[in-house]
């Protein structure tokens, strides 16, 4: 099959990365074909940021997605060669840490690009000034005011928008980290720079509309491609070696998402759709910093194997306000997993969990809160899921039961744990568990999604 052929100024974004910990191997193609001019790492979420606070907790140095480090040995030198740029918002919680550290390990192979960062979504130290200031960071689930929570705040970071990332590539960077900038954001920031697009100006309202559609495609990596997906299952392609989108941008918008030849997956207008409806609300108003997104109207063809062209998004005035991602600490989560044995396996398992709550009632303990899952019967879905038929429940060959509980005491889970340890032999025949046995409750950290005006928020763009 002959190569796609590039017309003039189209730009190459390849979708590297969809979030923390995902594989670099359909990057790494990319960069061996020379296929693309910008590698696009999406590497934060709610959770991400959780589990970012909770390394800065442990090391004030840290608090940014360590797999940059794995990025800058295998990745960054064959990019840097090929003059490919690389714009991501790994920097986390701590941009000026991730750089330093980018530019210890690029050092070691003696190289030296322009790194820039952005900042000032951190909003942690702000929190009270800006309620003091009329912001009342309302949550956007409850409707409670921040005042309201109960919990103190262990870090809080507003979504910015595209404009940092342009001004970051317009002072010549390299390599751009960011903190949490919106995912589709980082790619609207790279056309905005390549195009000349101002991110201000209402009549560009389309076109920044098309770079928002075309970014929120890329940003979950190969679920644009092949992963994850619904429409084109059973698949017909190999997913071990799946190839990460790439779009092919041209300067009204419009786009072509295509993969690599040599690389499994698809790219097709079902999995291009899939993706397009993905975390989104109303898809006729996709709220992001930099413009309102009208989905409803855009246009998906398929024009060639693994070739989808798409465009049309139309662009609606931005919201006054951002959303801002504040995480608060809930006290501690501890679990453990056992697991049953036929015949009555859904039946030992109701023994059990009945048997650890009556010994957990009757221990000042302190737990605050008991989640119990069976696994093959509710543990995905929960209390949504329907329940089997009695009949199905009695030929079951074995089931697991994961017993979660909170606690406000770290040193709660290892005491709840042992004192149901009894019924290893008192309690239903045929258990097996989890061998990681009786440790302290890891931190429970949980989201407050909130909103704050924009004039509040002042993002900075720095050259390290």
């Amino acid at each position: 099959m002959p190569k796609i052929p590039l017309m003039k100024n189209i730009v190459r974004i390849g979708g590297a990365q969809g979030f923390y910990g995902d594989s670099p191997m359909g990057a790494a193609a990319m960069l061996m074909e020379g296929a693309v001019d910008y590698l696009m790492h999406d590497a934060l979420a709610e959770l991400t940021l959780s589990i970012l606070q909770k390394d800065r907790q442990k090391d004030p140095s840290m608090g940014y997605a360590r797999d940059i480090e794995f990025h800058a040995k295998m990745l960054y030198p064959a990019a840097l060669a090929q003059g490919v740029r690389i714009v991501s918002n790994a920097g986390g919680l701590n941009p000026r840490a991730a750089a330093e550290r980018l530019r210890t390990v690029l050092a070691q192979q003696g190289l030296s690009p322009k790194i820039a960062i952005v900042y000032g979504d951190d909003i942690l130290e702000r929190l009270s000034q800006l309620q003091a200031e009329g912001e009342l960071l309302l949550n956007m689930d409850s409707g409670k005011t921040f005042a309201e929570c109960p919990y103190p705040a262990v870090s809080a970071n507003v979504y910015l928008g595209a404009q940092p990332i342009k001004d970051a590539l317009d002072l010549g960077a390299d390599i751009v980290l960011a903190g949490r900038v919106a995912d589709p954001a980082l790619c609207l920031g790279i056309l905005a720079h390549e195009f000349g697009w101002d991110l201000d100006d209402p009549a560009h309202l389309d076109r920044l509309a098309n770079g928002i559609m075309i970014g929120h495609i890329l940003e979950c990596g190969g679920q644009a491609s092949g992963g994850n997906s619904y429409a084109e299952w059973p698949p017909r392609y190999t997913m071990g070696d799946l190839g990460y989108p790439i779009a092919h941008v041209a300067p009204d918008g419009s786009a072509t998402i295509t993969k690599l030849e040599s690389q499994g997956g698809t790219v097709t207008r079902n999995t291009v759709r899939e993706q397009l409806v993905y975390e989104i609300h109303d898809p006729a108003r996709y709220l992001t910093p930099d413009v309102t997104v009208d989905f409803t109207g855009i246009r998906v063809e398929e024009i060639g194997p693994d070739r989808v062209a798409v465009g049309g998004a139309r662009g609606l005035p931005r919201p006054e306000r951002l959303k801002a991602a504040i995480v608060v600490m809930e006290g501690y989560l501890s679990e453990q997993m056992f697991f049953f044995s036929w015949p009555y396996a859904y039946e030992k398992a109701q023994a059990f969990e009945k048997a650890a709550r009556e010994i957990w009632d009757r221990l000042p303990l302190g737990i605050e809160r008991i989640e119990a899952n069976y696994l093959g019967i509710n543990g995905i879905h929960g209390s949504a899921a329907p329940m089997p038929p009695p009949e199905r429940l009695a030929e079951m060959n074995e089931v697991g039961l994961r017993l979660a509980f909170r606690h406000a005491d770290a040193k709660t889970g290892r005491l709840a744990l042992q004192a149901i340890t009894c019924l290893g032999l008192n309690g239903p025949p045929g258990i097996t568990a989890n061998p990681n046995w009786g440790k302290d409750g890891r931190t429970l950290l949980s989201l407050w999604p909130a909103l704050v005006h924009r004039d509040r928020i002042t993002a900075v763009v720095e050259t390290v």
